[in-house]
């Protein structure tokens, strides 16, 4: 599952989303060099590319099941398992970050058709729902990124 995570992550990277207005997940300016966790920074940041890689996706048009960015959250979780195994090494305010993060996960776990149809159901509590579990995992996910 990671080698072909990674593999994505270079493909994405290569074809590009043909705009720079998105949001994407990037390390803070100093977390390079200080980071508690410099062992999961490779790994954190292919899971946040790939995040950053969802978003175009979720346009209200439909995607092809390969595209479906469902199939990345248990990459999230897994990323969220290794970071919480050190979280000792994370400061304590930044240790929080590892539950929200797991709370979104939680939150966007029904949200496949939501995703299967880029964002946008005859749902509109889903629709609803499911929007704000995306936004407070990309919020959360880009914090725990910095944080660590």
């Amino acid at each position: 599952m990671r080698s072909s995570a990674i593999a994505l992550v270079f493909l994405l990277v290569g074809c590009g989303t043909g705009t720079t207005s998105l949001p994407t997940i990037t390390p803070a300016p100093t977390s390079s060099s200080a980071s508690p966790l410099p062992e999961l920074q490779p790994r954190l940041d292919s899971i946040g590319v790939l995040l950053t890689a969802c978003i175009p996706r979720l346009r209200g048009e439909p995607v092809e099941s390969v595209d479906n960015c469902a199939h990345l959250m248990p990459d999230v979780a897994g990323v969220i398992d290794e970071v919480s195994q050190r979280a000792d090494k994370l400061p304590p305010q930044s240790r929080s970050a590892i539950e929200q993060v797991r709370k979104a996960l939680t939150d966007i776990k029904p949200c496949e058709p939501w995703f299967a149809s880029g964002g946008t159901t005859a749902d509109g509590q889903l629709n609803s729902r499911c929007g704000k579990a995306w936004d407070e995992l990309f919020k959360s996910y880009n914090a725990l990124r910095n944080a660590a």
